[in-house]
């Protein structure tokens, strides 16, 4: 298992990052590489979506650790602004005036992918975790913001429901291709720091 900041960081997508190297590992997952190599750099510079990816250290002839920028990113997650549609599928008990409007905020988990190389090594739920804490700990007591949801791939199910996401509980949903999960923020991590 690879370990944050002993063997790899996590920060802000650059456009000096190695793109092209990006291995899926399955056709499924192939608009994931697509993504980043053509869109991520854009997205983030433009204030669309941010970038965060994982990239590789290693140690200097002193000890020292620094990022190997020889190799391509080893994971990545893509955020943005978001809301969901909790009718009929969700409740908020603490504040039921919210049940009556049509959607609610949200960030949204865009994209998500770990290099086929790198996967059983905790990166993914680094990022995930990552998206957790930004949506926690600086957007929710800035902006207001309860959720975090994704559209995730039938393969990726299992994942977030490991990460704390449930499906939204709604037929249609629950029948998609790509069905709504999502973290109640204040449920699942409690109160946003102030």
């Amino acid at each position: 298992m690879m370990q944050v900041g002993a063997d790899y960081n996590i920060r802000a997508l650059d456009t000096a990052d190695s793109l092209k190297s990006f291995k899926t590992g399955s056709a499924a997952f192939a608009p994931l590489k697509t993504f980043l190599v053509n869109q991520a750099c854009d997205f983030h510079g433009s204030n669309i979506a941010k970038t965060y990816v994982a990239v590789k250290l290693k140690t200097s002839a002193n000890g020292e650790k620094t990022e190997d920028l020889t190799l391509s990113v080893l994971g990545y997650i893509t955020l943005t602004c978001s809301e969901i549609d909790i009718r009929n599928g969700y409740t908020v008990d603490d504040c039921t005036h919210a049940n009556s409007y049509e959607s609610l905020p949200a960030i949204k988990i865009a994209r998500l992918a770990v290099d086929i190389r790198y996967r059983s090594n905790g990166i993914g739920d680094q990022l995930v975790a990552l998206a957790l804490a930004i949506a926690n700990d600086l957007i929710a007591p800035n902006v207001g913001c309860r959720f975090v949801v994704t559209d995730a791939k039938k393969e990726a199910v299992a994942f977030y429901k490991k990460m704390g996401f449930t499906i939204l509980e709604t037929e249609d949903n629950k029948n998609a291709d790509t069905p709504v999960m999502f973290v109640d923020i204040l449920k699942s991590l409690g109160t946003p720091l102030m």
